[in-house]
């Protein structure tokens, strides 16, 4: 039997194929977020010393990846203060704000650990954590997708589609 937290978070966690399911014939409005400002071409990727963490470690540029990490992070923070439903990593939970276990969940998926599939409460919008410093967001309407990537971009961060 599923604990009562994961039956109430459920609904904003509908199964998804992200390699198969086409997001908008499924009426959800989507894009992705990014410290990049376009999606970067494989020879961008290959020669930038800020593609993850662990890339920026061992190109001595770790401070360069961490002001992009802030950004998410301080984006993400101001996004929880009213519930955080987080699906992955397991088990399903419910946070009513941020807290250093909501947070370790953030880093952890930025540095590309354990990616996270978390709903933002306020913002009505699915982040689901991907590779090279660009996250997924998924939200029922245009106007929810709108709020919070205005939000972003407030903290420095930019809408890929």
């Amino acid at each position: 039997m599923r604990p009562m937290v994961a039956k109430d978070i459920s609904e904003h966690f509908p199964e998804l194929d992200l390699g198969e399911d086409d997001l908008a014939t499924l009426g959800f409005s989507f894009c992705h977020v990014s410290v990049f400002d376009h999606w970067l071409s494989e020879q961008e990727a290959a020669d930038n010393p800020l593609m993850s963490y662990s890339i920026a470690l061992n190109a001595g540029a770790l401070e360069g990846y961490l002001q992009g990490e802030r950004k998410f992070l301080n984006f993400y923070s101001s996004l929880s203060m009213f519930g955080v439903a987080c699906n992955r990593p397991g088990p399903p939970r419910m946070f009513k704000t941020l807290t250093p276990e909501l947070e370790n969940i953030f880093v952890n998926s930025l540095r590309e650990k354990r990616s996270m599939d978390v709903y933002f409460k306020e913002a009505e919008v699915r982040v689901i954590g991907r590779y090279d410093r660009t996250d997924l967001l998924i939200a029922d309407s245009q106007e929810q997708l709108n709020f919070f990537l205005l939000k972003a971009h407030q903290f420095g961060l930019f809408a890929l589609k």
